[in-house]
């Protein structure tokens, strides 16, 4: 009875934590007093400031783990965001096409060339989206027209003609208006009759046309400011003897430098900047960590009377952990 009440005495001296630690001995059953020396060496050697922060060791541990990892997932998705951003600005609309139907008239006053043909071929494209151009200002654009003619005998004769392309803005204001010359470009009969041969079996079952592909290239070099932005544009083939079987609009401009990366090679570029990222943004958490401890060091050193306090104090703690310590595991070896 009275060794059960002089051990809940000490019991209610010690650190809850510290006491949780001892109870775990004295139920383990150690009796023999070297296992119970290296069991207070080994707690002591963990004993920091105060005797409570041994228990909280491991948790400790793994508050740090899950805020690191919390950090860098946070890093990962600002490097992501940082990419897109990135890409979405950086990146001008490179290319873009448009299959486009030449429409006429029908209605003929006078005979034309050709039968119902009674007007310009003309088409109409649009460049936008929800009044938004797709083209990004400032930027150099070739503009090629590829047209396909048909290699027949009307189209060999109808001699030299032009093709106009026209963009305009808002409200249908003419922005820029590209006219070139155009024709059937010359085959002498032996190399028709050559081609003839080689390619019957593909023109019988159907694989290729009798047909030739004119590419017209309308500008290098279009710009146009974003006050005016292009929405809209129309092609006018001036003349009413050719026949077409279709008609492509191609719209591209050349990139450089760190823009060509980017755009050819999206995977690569999405790696270089996330380790960019990552590697800055951990740079300013070390930077933040190291001026905290400088920060604190050079508290320490300004306070030294406080500093000698506190040592004292965290002294005392520790001598007095100690020294219920070795009593319970006195108290233990008796005991048994």
């Amino acid at each position: 009875m009275l060794k059960s009440l002089h051990c809940k005495k000490i019991s209610q001296e010690i650190n809850k934590e510290l006491e949780v630690r001892i109870l775990l001995v004295m139920k383990n059953k150690i009796c023999n007093s070297e296992k119970a020396i290296i069991y207070c060496t080994l707690m002591l050697g963990k004993i920091g400031y105060d005797a409570s922060w041994l228990s909280s060791i491991p948790w400790k541990a793994i508050h740090y783990a899950l805020l690191f990892l919390m950090i860098e997932i946070v890093t990962f998705a600002y490097g992501v965001m940082v990419f897109i951003l990135l890409y979405q600005t950086y990146i001008p609309t490179v290319k873009l096409e448009r299959e486009l139907d030449l429409v006429f008239d029908t209605k003929c006053s006078v005979r034309t060339g050709c039968p119902n043909v009674c007007s310009f071929p003309t088409a109409n494209f649009s460049v936008s989206e929800s009044g938004i151009s797709l083209l990004t200002p400032k930027y150099p654009y070739m503009l090629m027209l590829n047209l396909w003619l048909p290699d027949s005998i009307h189209n060999r004769n109808a001699g030299m003609s032009i093709i106009t392309l026209e963009l305009y803005g808002r409200e249908h204001v003419l922005i820029q208006r590209f006219r070139k010359p155009f024709s059937m470009p010359y085959r002498s009969n032996e190399v028709r009759m050559i081609n003839n041969i080689l390619f019957a079996p593909l023109y019988i079952i159907g694989r290729m046309k009798e047909e030739l592909l004119l590419s017209i290239e309308m500008s290098s070099s279009f710009q146009f400011d974003a006050t005016q932005p292009v929405l809209e544009g129309r092609i006018i083939m001036e003349s009413k003897r050719y026949l077409w079987s279709a008609l492509e609009l191609k719209v591209q401009t050349t990139l450089s430098g760190f823009q060509n990366v980017l755009y050819y090679y999206p995977q690569v570029s999405f790696i270089i900047c996330i380790s960019v990222v990552s590697f800055l943004m951990n740079m300013i958490y070390i930077s933040s960590i190291l001026l905290y401890i400088l920060w604190r060091f050079l508290k320490k050193c300004r306070n030294p009377e406080l500093s000698k306090v506190k040592d004292d104090r965290n002294l005392k703690t520790t001598h007095y952990a100690v020294r219920l310590t070795l009593k319970i595991i006195h108290f233990q070896i008796k005991s048994t």
